[in-house]
């Protein structure tokens, strides 16, 4: 299995890790190979239980074609190196500028002995096509999404209008030698046609359902200082493609009439501009900032709310199922991938995209009707339950893999 840096708390690199754990369950051999692993913040809990080979890629000494790195000589999992800052800056930019060479460092030193590359997360396909062309073996790539820079709508520096054109062409003829492209949701296989006339299929990714289940939220209530509020609740990284600035719009709705509601914005990042923006809407006292630490945690945070909102649009939104595991009610906009297991006023609520004012009215229902809330919420559990778990996601995606051995076997 290949993967982009493990960095942080992600769904992508909570997706990588527990498919490998649970792939190892069934009997399998799995290891993951990376250039930077942060063991402090990427699910030390997780990263304990699987193989994890660190190759950072030296700008210094040349790569030798002949050249086998064994595992033992392999970096530790989360082994500081003089290879660090390098890392982060190719971790923060996504690989955009260092990506190449990092990805085709990876695909060279990956050993023989393997029976399939089960490629995650963009660039890592250019990893794979390198690898696929060395060892032999077929690639399966878990596209999460493809790379950005294909449908990038803001205005591009130089060198990235330099840069970017060479990764496509690059990037596409990668992707014609995976064997097969899975997708969370079909939004993102509509992604992939776009990109790459390709087609591809869709998995639903899985969730540890039993680690909501017991959570409360009573103590988070009150450490957070809501106990009499009505909570709303989003998570997810702060940035503006997940659009917390709807979800801060839809507060200021909701204030106007009512005094008791609060809002929970839940991940980390900057700020500063979601503040000044709250303070302009007159709602700065009502937006509180957390971080939850670890699952557990988290799992707390989402039951101390009262519904989860969720503005936007991407290929998934692990935290919209984690939600709906949590008996939430989830307000989500249409066209998220998550989006696609949610029946309107059933299991969740729909709104469209880019319209907070329709969040503000979904919400103020499910806030006049307690009975509602607790029948969406309930069926979102029992949606969650039977439909979604890390086991099933491994057999499908095992299943897939012994096909694609086989095929490329004949």
């Amino acid at each position: 299995m290949v993967h982009t840096p493990l960095w942080g708390r992600g769904g992508a690199e909570r997706q990588i890790l527990r498919l490998a754990i649970e792939l190892q369950k069934l009997g399998n051999d799995v290891e993951i190979f990376t250039p930077v692993v942060n063991e402090k913040t990427c699910y030390p809990e997780l990263l304990k239980q699987v193989t994890v080979n660190v190759i950072p890629q030296s700008p210094v000494v040349p790569f030798s074609p002949n050249r086998e790195l064994s595992i033992s000589s392999t970096s530790k999992v989360g082994e500081i190196t003089n290879q660090r800052n390098r890392l982060q800056r190719i971790a923060v930019h996504q690989f955009y500028t260092s990506g190449l060479p990092a990805m085709l460092s990876l695909g060279r030193i990956i050993p023989k002995g393997f029976d399939i590359i089960n490629n995650h997360n963009a660039p890592t396909e250019w990893a794979a096509f390198t690898a696929k062309k060395r060892i032999k073996v077929p690639a399966v790539w878990m596209c999460n999404e493809p790379p950005s820079w294909f449908y990038f709508e803001g205005k591009r520096r130089i060198g990235e209008k330099l840069s970017w054109p060479l990764f496509q062409i690059w990037d596409k003829t990668s992707v014609r030698y995976i064997d097969e492209i899975l997708v969370l949701s079909h939004f993102a296989q509509n992604l992939v046609r776009n990109t790459y006339d390709l087609s591809s299929r869709v998995v639903r990714t899985g969730l540890d359902v039993e680690k909501f289940v017991n959570a409360h939220g009573e103590e988070m209530r009150k450490k957070l200082g809501v106990e009499k509020d009505f909570v709303l609740l989003q998570v997810a990284n702060l940035a503006p493609v997940k659009r917390q600035v709807d979800s801060i719009m839809a507060l200021h709705y909701l204030a106007k009439n009512h005094n008791n509601v609060k809002l929970i914005l839940d991940g980390a990042g900057p700020q500063d501009e979601l503040t000044r923006f709250s303070e302009k809407l007159g709602v700065k006292d009502k937006v509180i900032f957390s971080h939850a630490k670890c699952d557990d945690e988290l799992a707390e945070v989402y039951a101390a709310c009262d519904t989860f909102v969720f503005p936007p649009q991407i290929t998934w939104g692990l935290a919209v199922v984690e939600a709906m595991a949590s008996s939430k009610p989830v307000v989500v906009a249409k066209g998220c991938g998550a989006a696609e297991i949610i029946q309107d006023n059933v299991n969740g609520m729909l709104v469209d995209y880019a319209k907070p004012k329709m969040i503000a009215e979904k919400v103020e229902c499910l806030m006049d009707d307690p009975s509602l809330r607790v029948k969406i919420g309930k069926n979102a559990f029992e949606y969650v339950k039977d439909n979604l778990s890390w086991k099933k996601f491994a057999q499908q995606l095992e299943t897939i893999f012994e096909k694609a051995i086989q095929n490329y076997r004949n």
